[in-house]
């Protein structure tokens, strides 16, 4: 029984640890022409459907995040407005590593 606690805790903490490593995490939600985006670390958005492009966040942090949209790639403080190809894309809020916009 002993050996069954140990495997079943060490299962957890492989999880656990498994978890911090893919620390990326986000979710938008788009309606008439406008993305409202949730990023915590690194992300790929697919908006090909809404906008025929792909962005990616590459990093946030220090109240700034920089974003790539094919050749096109800027850092925006919160608050401002970029053109990423054929979006324009307003940074409202940045909180450590996590990033809120709209892309439209």
């Amino acid at each position: 029984m002993k050996g069954l606690m140990v495997i079943l805790i060490t299962g957890v903490m492989a999880v656990g640890a498994a978890g911090c490593a893919a620390a990326s995490a986000y979710k938008f939600s788009c309606d008439k022409g406008i993305c409202n985006v949730e990023t915590s670390g690194p992300a790929t958005l697919d908006l090909e459907q809404e906008f025929g492009e792909t962005l990616e966040v590459v990093e946030t942090g220090e109240n700034r995040t920089t974003m790539a949209a094919g050749s096109a790639r800027k850092t925006l403080k919160m608050g401002e407005t970029g053109q990423l190809g054929p979006m324009k894309v307003t940074v409202q809020n940045i909180k450590g590593e996590q990033a809120f916009f709209t892309v439209q």
